[in-house]
């Protein structure tokens, strides 16, 4: 059994969220042979302000808009 744990910034819709974490459990069963079922994923979600990176605060997560 796996248990994966995802730290990411709060703002990504629930379809999106859905279709992310399909995609991890379908990239660990190829990588390991695991069974989806046995691998549990747990998505925490974050303000922007609570994750740094190079000593910058993210924003929340916001779609990119398409350029007009």
């Amino acid at each position: 059994m796996a248990i994966l744990t995802i730290d990411m910034r709060i703002g990504r819709t629930d379809e999106q969220k859905r279709r992310f974490a399909t995609a991890i459990l379908d990239a660990v069963n190829r990588a390991t042979g695991e069974p989806r079922e046995n691998v549990h994923l747990i998505i925490h979600e974050n303000p922007g302000i609570n994750l740094v990176e190079n000593g910058q605060h993210l924003p929340d997560f916001a779609k990119p808009t398409p350029e007009r």
